[in-house]
């Protein structure tokens, strides 16, 4: 974990600025540490806040990014780079098992 933390980079966003689109390639996770965003897949959005995280899906299915992220207001994030992410998660069966369900969960809705 300390290793990760390490690896963390603090990422701001003003309101209306889209973090990530619908259709890129995706490099980064990100954790939301303050503030509320928007994530939309075209059937419907999601409010995020504080303690969530996205991105997930892109790294982990290695697929274009499924949702765009939106700031509904000024946001701070915490962002891990894309090797550290699957490094992080991959290494753990019992990591890489709950990230399989988030990413069904997530797809399922």
């Amino acid at each position: 974990l300390e290793y990760l933390a390490g690896r963390l980079v603090v990422d701001t966003a003003s309101t209306g600025y889209a973090i990530v689109r619908i259709g890129e390639e995706g490099a980064r996770f990100y954790l939301i540490e303050e503030g509320k965003l928007e994530a939309d897949a075209g059937h419907g959005s999601v409010v995020l806040e504080a303690g969530d995280g996205f991105g997930e899906i892109a790294l982990l299915r290695n697929v274009p990014r499924t949702a765009t992220v939106t700031a509904c207001t000024p946001v701070r994030l915490l962002a891990l780079e894309r090797s550290d992410f699957l490094g992080a998660v991959t290494q753990n069966a019992r990591s890489s098992t709950a990230a399989d369900a988030l990413v069904a969960a997530r797809l399922a809705t």
